[in-house]
């Protein structure tokens, strides 16, 4: 099939076949963004898993205003591995970093790197970091009904602020104290828990996601931090 096409407005259009499935009669409207930005980019799995070798140089670190940042990790790990052995654990493991990335995904993010059994993931907005904990939290919880022996305990923390960019290991990473932050504060997080910082809890969306769970405020010493922050300790969903 040849098609043959000639413009006669003074602007650009675009042209583009689109397959529809065979009990839809009209195709639906389509809105496109006028940009991507870099941000996008960054925080995109595609492109993460397309280009994930593009070089920012650490001299030349794209500076992000805004991002939120997730890290989760495994409490007890150490003993899984003593208790049922080496490759049983590590394929637990694998099989965990799977279903969390799945949920990364679904919630608009992506995952910047495993480092040991812990993750750390990038998301646009706060909402969509905090909707991916709680998803998370929940896939793992439906994960161990079907492996009581060998259950993962899973610690998240999420903070937001400013970040850079660069290319370390053949890998689009992030830098700075946002980083560190939202680092310390995963480890704040017991088993099953979710702490976020106060800028996350601030953040459009962020109450409405929270509403029906126990939140706690606390206000914690992070190492490497001169001052004390607050923070929220998201725990399980209340009877309401």
């Amino acid at each position: 099939m040849i098609f043959e096409l000639t413009s006669t407005a003074k602007r650009r259009f675009a042209f583009g076949i689109m397959q529809l499935p065979p009990d839809v009669t009209r195709p639906p409207p389509l809105h496109f963004a006028p940009f991507l930005s870099g941000k996008q980019l960054l925080t995109t799995q595609t492109f993460r898993d397309l280009f994930r070798s593009e070089v920012i140089r650490s001299r030349e670190g794209i500076g992000v205003k805004d991002v939120t940042l997730l890290f989760t990790d495994l409490k007890g790990s150490t003993a899984l591995y003593d208790r049922i052995g080496d490759l049983d654990a590590f394929a637990l493991v694998q099989e965990h970093f799977d279903r969390l990335l799945a949920v990364t995904v679904r919630h608009n993010g992506a995952v910047i790197k495993t480092i040991g059994d812990a993750v750390m993931a990038a998301f646009l907005r706060p909402a969509d970091a905090v909707h991916a904990a709680l998803g998370m939290r929940s896939e793992i919880s439906a994960f161990n009904e079907h492996k009581l022996d060998k259950a993962l305990i899973l610690k998240i923390g999420i903070h937001k602020g400013a970040a850079i960019a660069v290319t370390l290991n053949d890998r689009l990473d992030y830098f700075g104290q946002t980083v560190n932050i939202a680092a310390r504060v995963q480890s704040l997080a017991g088993a099953d828990e979710i702490f976020v910082s106060q800028d996350v809890f601030d953040a459009t969306g962020v109450r409405d996601e929270l509403a029906v769970f126990a939140v706690e405020p606390k206000t914690a010493q992070l190492r490497g931090v001169q001052h004390e922050i607050p923070v929220f300790r998201v725990g399980a969903r209340t009877a309401a």
